[in-house]
């Protein structure tokens, strides 16, 4: 429960509309089921509403993970982008604060509010914190590393070792996500295969409940 409220929090939902949303499309499903019951007085079809409280309570609370997942993968994709032109600009002699400030135009409007934190943050504490504080919001070390490498070019100056070092682990990382990027596409492609598969399932699943409704009604004729 901890981790769904701190999920919900991260994407910005408020908990309490969540909750309530749930509630009212719970009570729904059990409307439904009543009503069926009552209409038709077969207990089987209160098969129904189980399956879809089943299916209801799993995609309902599952989708804020995946939607965090995919927060998190978009925030990684935009910060490879970005500091690929945060390299650029030092490389031009920028120092890193101005180098920071220029990739801000680039920046999206999820995005941007972390950056301006981290410039923020470098105004009033000069030591490595407000870098680490900025690659908490990732969940892939690699950016705490990028990070570290970064304010040693704050702290030591911007002699060649550390621009290297920065292109190295950066470079690292980069080449590491497009890899995955590539791998999660052909996943995905390979996926698709069983969506026939999970269509004849459904089918057939509403064919039976149709022949369970028809047999009933027999047997209240006879």
């Amino acid at each position: 429960m901890k981790q769904l409220l701190l999920a919900m929090k991260e994407l910005g939902y408020n908990p309490k509309k969540q909750f309530l949303g749930y509630i009212i499309g719970l009570l729904f499903i059990i409307g439904t089921g009543v009503g069926l019951y009552l209409y038709k007085g077969l207990s089987f079809l209160l098969a129904i509403p189980g399956l879809l409280f089943i299916f209801y309570t799993y995609f309902y609370f599952s989708r804020y993970t995946s939607q965090l997942k995919n927060l998190y993968n978009e925030r990684m994709d935009e910060f490879i982008r970005l500091f690929t032109f945060l390299g650029i600009y030092i490389n031009d002699g920028f120092n890193v604060f101005r180098a920071l400030e220029s990739i801000k135009p680039f920046a999206s409007k999820n995005f941007l509010p972390l950056l301006d934190r981290l410039l923020q943050e470098i105004e009033m504490d000069k030591t490595v914190a407000p870098f680490i504080h900025f690659s908490s919001a990732f969940i892939d070390i690699s950016v705490k590393e990028v990070m570290i490498s970064v304010y040693q070019m704050v702290d030591e100056g911007q002699g060649g070792p550390y621009i290297a070092q920065f292109q190295h682990i950066f470079g690292k990382l980069s080449d590491e996500k497009h890899a995955l990027a590539k791998q999660k596409r052909i996943d995905g492609l390979g996926k698709m295969s069983i969506l026939p598969l999970v269509g004849s399932g459904i089918t057939m699943f509403m064919i039976t409940l149709s022949l369970f409704e028809v047999m009933g009604d027999v047997m209240n004729v006879l």
